[in-house]
This record gives C-alpha cells, structure tokens and sequence, in this order.
C-alpha cells in the first residue's frame, strides 16, 4: 500500500469518526429549558427510577416490555384489597402509553407476577428466596415489599413479586397496594422528598396513609411508560429523553 492511499484512508476514517460524533450529539443532545415544575419532575424521576431501596440497580432504567399478568395469592376472599388492587391497575393502565398494561389472571401458570396476600408462613413455603428478601434481609418489620427480577442484558423486567401483610389495618394495606403495585414495573426507590408522594420513605413512621398519586407520581408513571423511555439508558440519557418529550409536548403533565 503506498503512502498515499494510507493516508486518504487515515482522513476517510477520521472524517467517519467526526461525522458519527457529530450525529450522536445531534440525537441526544436536546436544547430544551424546563420549567420549574418540569425540572423538579426530571429530579424526582431519576431519584425514583434509577436508584433503589434493595437489590442491585445499576443507575439504567428497567421497566416491563410485556403485559404484567398478575396472580393474586390469598387465603381469604379479601374483597376490599381486590377493589385496591384493580384500582391501582387501572390507574397505571391510564397512564401508561407504549402499550404496556397489567391484567389480573386467575391462571397462576401465566402470571409473571405474584402478590402474596397472604401469611408470611404461606410465603415462605411458595417462595422461600422472596421471603428472605423482606426478612433476613430487612431491619424493619415492614408491611409491604415489592421485588422485580430483570435480564442483564437489556434491562427488561420479566418477573416480579409483592407481599403485602393482610394483617395491618384495610386502610394501610390500600395505601401499600398501591405503593408496591407501582413500584413493581420499575419505580424502586423511596425518596425523602415529597410527603405527598406514593413514594414517600416515611409513610409508615410518620402515619401517613396515600391512596392516590401525587401529580409528580403520575407524570413519573407517564414517562416511564412512554416509547421513548428504553430500558438499560443512564441518567444522562434518561434526562435528554425526558426534555425531548416535554419539547415535543408528547404527554399531557398531571403537574404544571
């Protein structure tokens, strides 16, 4: 190869490498100035969806890229808790608008979902090693637990398991459904923040009781499950797709 067609393949490959760089910054870099209201919502977003209470979270978004078919375990009828449970079904269902839904099943062989409405004893029989999580792995007797399994590889959650203790008050045990419920398609932390959040870390110390999201927890639900949001993207990711949907106006925000 003589030197001259070296080094015309030298600047094809440094022009190559420029032009790609030059469009990954057009992609993923969004001019866009939130609003205060939205700015406070990216906050709140990546607090909730890339950190977590328990488990090994590595700061990427995970989320359901299936229906969640969810079996309810229970040794009772527990009419109130079902009524809980569909409404907070339905409320996700709502907000939710890259064609992802929960639907309840009676088939346990389809679920990849379980809420263990039910004794501890029970859930360490049917699943010792999610039984261990919110036992042996926990400091607090806690009242609700909700644990997603994810593949590694592209972040998709593909299982995910709920306890809630049917033995608290019927008004407790509404507050925790929802909680768990929404944390269980890929919301895990609890922050600090906002006392008026489902999220709240201080709920149960400070005897506070939600029964509906907050306007930031809608908005949250709503970026999460738009088809922009891809599970496995960072922070820095998640934060240029949050402004390009508020750019674009592509979700209606519960807050302002």
């Amino acid at each position: 190869m003589t030197y001259k067609k070296m080094g015309l393949i030298i600047i094809i490959i440094v022009l190559v490498f420029v032009s790609s760089l030059f469009i990954y910054k057009k992609v993923t870099i969004v001019n866009y100035h939130p609003t205060a209201y939205e700015s406070e919502l990216i906050k709140y977003f990546k607090e909730v969806a890339l950190q977590s209470e328990h488990g090994d979270y590595i700061n990427k978004i995970i989320k359901w890229r299936k229906p969640m078919l969810l079996y309810v375990i229970k040794d009772k009828a527990y009419k109130e808790q079902m009524v809980a449970i569909k409404k907070a079904i339905e409320g996700i269902n709502y907000l939710a608008t890259d064609g992802f839904k929960i639907e309840l099943t009676e088939d346990p062989k389809k679920g990849n979902t379980f809420l263990y409405l039910c004794s501890r004893e029970k859930v360490a029989e049917l699943a010792p090693n999610f039984y261990k999580k919110f036992t042996d792995d926990v400091d607090i007797d806690i009242s609700g637990y909700a644990d997603m399994e994810f593949y590694w590889n592209n972040h998709n959650i593909y299982k995910a398991s709920i306890y809630v203790d049917p033995q608290d008050p019927i008004d407790i045990q509404e507050s925790i459904i929802l909680e768990e419920i929404t944390q269980s398609i890929g919301l895990p932390y609890d922050p600090e923040s906002h006392p008026n959040s489902i999220f709240y870390e201080h709920k149960a110390v400070e005897g506070i009781k939600i029964y509906k999201y907050s306007e930031l927890d809608k908005d949250i639900i709503k970026l999460l499950y738009h088809a922009r949001m891809k599970p496995g993207i960072n922070e820095k990711e998640v934060e240029n797709v949050i402004k390009r949907i508020l750019k674009n106006k592509e979700i209606k925000l519960s807050g302002n």
